[in-house]
Protein backbone atom coordinates (compact mmCIF):
# COMPACT_ATOMS: atom_id res chain seq x y z
CA UNK A 1 0.00 0.00 0.00
CA UNK A 2 1.12 3.19 -1.09
CA UNK A 3 1.24 6.26 1.13
CA UNK A 4 -1.01 9.21 0.72
CA UNK A 5 0.98 11.57 -0.45
CA UNK A 6 0.26 15.06 1.57
CA UNK A 7 -0.38 17.84 -1.14
CA UNK A 8 -2.93 14.75 -2.50
CA UNK A 9 -6.59 16.11 -2.85
CA UNK A 10 -7.76 13.07 -1.18
CA UNK A 11 -5.36 13.44 2.19
CA UNK A 12 -7.07 17.00 2.41
CA UNK A 13 -10.87 15.55 2.19
CA UNK A 14 -9.57 12.94 4.57
CA UNK A 15 -8.15 15.83 7.35
CA UNK A 16 -11.24 17.85 6.81
CA UNK A 17 -13.94 14.83 7.12
CA UNK A 18 -11.58 13.85 10.79
CA UNK A 19 -11.42 17.41 11.78
CA UNK A 20 -15.76 17.41 11.52
CA UNK A 21 -16.24 14.50 12.74
CA UNK A 22 -13.87 15.36 16.33
CA UNK A 23 -15.03 18.93 16.17
CA UNK A 24 -18.58 17.66 15.76
CA UNK A 25 -19.93 19.00 19.00
CA UNK A 26 -18.13 22.10 19.14
CA UNK A 27 -19.71 23.35 16.05
CA UNK A 28 -23.11 22.14 16.74
CA UNK A 29 -22.36 24.63 20.75
CA UNK A 30 -21.43 27.14 18.06
CA UNK A 31 -24.80 26.89 16.12
CA UNK A 32 -26.66 26.65 19.03
CA UNK A 33 -25.03 30.10 20.31
CA UNK A 34 -25.13 32.11 17.83
CA UNK A 35 -28.96 30.68 16.49
CA UNK A 36 -29.86 32.39 20.23
CA UNK A 37 -28.26 35.18 20.29
CA UNK A 38 -29.51 35.74 16.72
CA UNK A 39 -33.22 35.09 17.08
CA UNK A 40 -33.17 37.51 19.95
CA UNK A 41 -30.71 40.27 18.71
CA UNK A 42 -33.60 42.95 18.18
CA UNK A 43 -36.13 42.45 20.89
CA UNK A 44 -35.44 44.53 23.70
CA UNK A 45 -36.62 41.66 26.13
CA UNK A 46 -36.19 38.17 25.17
CA UNK A 47 -39.27 35.90 25.33
CA UNK A 48 -37.87 32.94 25.15
CA UNK A 49 -35.32 31.49 28.10
CA UNK A 50 -32.08 29.56 27.52
CA UNK A 51 -33.32 26.63 28.92
CA UNK A 52 -36.92 26.73 26.82
CA UNK A 53 -34.69 27.74 23.25
CA UNK A 54 -32.58 24.32 24.07
CA UNK A 55 -35.73 22.07 25.47
CA UNK A 56 -37.45 23.11 22.15
CA UNK A 57 -34.91 21.95 19.92
CA UNK A 58 -34.48 18.77 21.74
CA UNK A 59 -38.42 18.05 21.38
CA UNK A 60 -37.79 18.61 17.69
CA UNK A 61 -35.03 16.33 17.75
CA UNK A 62 -35.23 13.66 20.18
CA UNK A 63 -32.38 11.92 19.60
CA UNK A 64 -31.01 14.83 21.45
CA UNK A 65 -31.86 15.37 24.78
CA UNK A 66 -31.60 18.96 26.57
CA UNK A 67 -28.99 17.96 28.85
CA UNK A 68 -26.43 17.03 25.41
CA UNK A 69 -27.58 20.21 23.45
CA UNK A 70 -26.69 22.56 27.16
CA UNK A 71 -23.68 21.30 27.38
CA UNK A 72 -22.21 21.81 23.73
CA UNK A 73 -23.79 24.94 24.36
CA UNK A 74 -21.85 25.70 27.46
CA UNK A 75 -18.31 24.54 26.27
CA UNK A 76 -18.55 26.73 23.49
CA UNK A 77 -19.75 29.61 24.94
CA UNK A 78 -17.06 29.07 28.18
CA UNK A 79 -14.38 27.73 25.95
CA UNK A 80 -14.21 28.93 22.64
CA UNK A 81 -16.16 32.33 23.09
CA UNK A 82 -15.13 33.26 26.74
CA UNK A 83 -11.00 31.80 26.34
CA UNK A 84 -10.73 32.64 22.92
CA UNK A 85 -9.53 28.90 21.98
CA UNK A 86 -10.13 27.90 18.18
CA UNK A 87 -12.50 25.14 17.44
CA UNK A 88 -9.50 23.60 16.15
CA UNK A 89 -7.43 23.94 18.96
CA UNK A 90 -10.17 21.93 21.20
CA UNK A 91 -11.14 19.40 18.65
CA UNK A 92 -8.54 17.02 19.61
CA UNK A 93 -8.94 17.10 23.23
CA UNK A 94 -12.22 14.55 25.06
CA UNK A 95 -14.96 16.52 24.87
CA UNK A 96 -15.81 15.14 27.99
CA UNK A 97 -12.86 16.37 29.99
CA UNK A 98 -13.66 19.98 27.86
CA UNK A 99 -16.85 19.88 29.56
CA UNK A 100 -15.81 19.05 32.77
CA UNK A 101 -13.74 22.21 32.81
CA UNK A 102 -16.73 24.29 31.19
CA UNK A 103 -19.04 23.00 33.86
CA UNK A 104 -17.13 24.49 37.30
CA UNK A 105 -18.68 27.12 38.24
CA UNK A 106 -17.11 30.45 39.81
CA UNK A 107 -13.63 29.65 37.38
CA UNK A 108 -12.17 32.90 35.39
CA UNK A 109 -10.98 32.60 31.94
CA UNK A 110 -7.31 32.25 32.89
CA UNK A 111 -7.98 29.71 34.80
CA UNK A 112 -9.98 27.58 32.20
CA UNK A 113 -7.20 28.23 29.67
CA UNK A 114 -4.62 27.19 32.42
CA UNK A 115 -6.77 24.21 32.57
CA UNK A 116 -7.12 23.29 28.74
CA UNK A 117 -3.76 24.46 28.14
CA UNK A 118 -2.52 21.35 31.24
CA UNK A 119 -4.68 18.78 29.84
CA UNK A 120 -2.93 18.96 26.25
CA UNK A 121 0.52 18.82 27.70
CA UNK A 122 -0.63 15.58 29.78
CA UNK A 123 -1.83 14.27 26.42
CA UNK A 124 1.04 14.88 24.58
CA UNK A 125 3.03 13.01 27.45
CA UNK A 126 1.73 10.37 26.89
CA UNK A 127 -1.09 9.79 29.50
CA UNK A 128 -4.47 7.99 29.42
CA UNK A 129 -7.84 9.48 29.22
CA UNK A 130 -8.22 7.43 32.77
CA UNK A 131 -5.04 9.30 33.83
CA UNK A 132 -5.87 12.91 33.19
CA UNK A 133 -9.46 12.76 33.77
CA UNK A 134 -8.63 11.50 37.39
CA UNK A 135 -5.89 14.03 37.82
CA UNK A 136 -8.73 16.81 36.48
CA UNK A 137 -10.96 15.69 39.17
CA UNK A 138 -8.78 16.55 41.76
CA UNK A 139 -7.61 20.01 40.19
CA UNK A 140 -11.37 21.18 39.86
CA UNK A 141 -12.26 19.58 43.30
CA UNK A 142 -9.84 22.25 44.90
CA UNK A 143 -10.44 25.40 42.91
CA UNK A 144 -14.27 24.95 43.78
CA UNK A 145 -12.87 24.79 47.74
CA UNK A 146 -10.94 27.81 46.72
CA UNK A 147 -11.33 30.05 43.16
CA UNK A 148 -7.96 31.43 42.47
CA UNK A 149 -8.42 35.51 42.78
CA UNK A 150 -7.65 38.02 39.92
CA UNK A 151 -6.98 41.29 40.16
CA UNK A 152 -9.96 43.18 38.16
CA UNK A 153 -7.75 44.85 35.26
CA UNK A 154 -6.21 40.97 34.88
CA UNK A 155 -9.66 39.55 33.86
CA UNK A 156 -11.16 42.97 31.72
CA UNK A 157 -7.42 42.90 29.62
CA UNK A 158 -7.68 39.06 29.25
CA UNK A 159 -11.93 39.30 28.79
CA UNK A 160 -10.89 41.79 25.66
CA UNK A 161 -8.57 39.78 24.18
CA UNK A 162 -11.14 36.99 23.73
CA UNK A 163 -13.31 39.23 22.56
CA UNK A 164 -11.15 40.43 19.66
CA UNK A 165 -10.34 36.90 18.55
CA UNK A 166 -13.91 35.97 18.36
CA UNK A 167 -14.62 39.02 16.04
CA UNK A 168 -14.69 37.59 12.63
CA UNK A 169 -13.65 40.79 11.23
CA UNK A 170 -10.46 40.54 11.93
CA UNK A 171 -8.08 37.73 9.73
CA UNK A 172 -5.41 36.83 12.06
CA UNK A 173 -4.78 36.74 15.53
CA UNK A 174 -1.27 38.25 15.76
CA UNK A 175 -1.29 36.36 19.15
CA UNK A 176 -2.23 33.01 17.92
CA UNK A 177 -2.46 33.01 14.46
CA UNK A 178 -4.61 30.00 12.71
CA UNK A 179 -2.94 27.02 11.19
CA UNK A 180 -1.11 27.12 7.88
CA UNK A 181 -3.28 26.81 4.66
CA UNK A 182 -2.85 22.98 3.18
CA UNK A 183 -0.74 23.50 -0.04
CA UNK A 184 -2.67 22.06 -3.00
CA UNK A 185 -0.25 20.74 -6.00
CA UNK A 186 1.16 22.58 -8.13
CA UNK A 187 -1.06 21.21 -10.91
CA UNK A 188 -4.40 21.88 -9.03
CA UNK A 189 -5.32 24.74 -10.98
CA UNK A 190 -4.24 23.28 -14.78
CA UNK A 191 -7.43 22.97 -16.08
CA UNK A 192 -6.26 23.71 -19.79
CA UNK A 193 -7.40 26.91 -19.86
CA UNK A 194 -5.27 29.63 -21.62
CA UNK A 195 -3.05 31.87 -19.46
CA UNK A 196 -4.20 35.34 -19.70
CA UNK A 197 -1.45 37.66 -21.55
CA UNK A 198 -1.35 41.22 -19.50
CA UNK A 199 -0.43 44.54 -21.72
CA UNK A 200 2.64 44.32 -19.44
CA UNK A 201 3.61 41.21 -19.41
CA UNK A 202 5.90 42.29 -22.92
CA UNK A 203 8.84 39.78 -24.06
CA UNK A 204 12.16 41.06 -23.74
CA UNK A 205 13.81 42.92 -26.61
CA UNK A 206 15.87 40.47 -28.14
Amino acid sequence: MKFLNLLNLQSIDLMESISNLLGARLQLGQTLHFTYHTIFKKQKKKVLSLSQFLLAISLAHPRLSRRTLQRAYRVFERLVRGCGFWITELEEIDFVLLAKVAECRNLKSLTRRELVVQIRKRMDAGDSYKQISKKLDKTLAALRESPPRLPKVVLDTDHRLADMKMDFRLVNSAKDPPPATPQLPADYFDLGIPGVVLPWDKPEPE
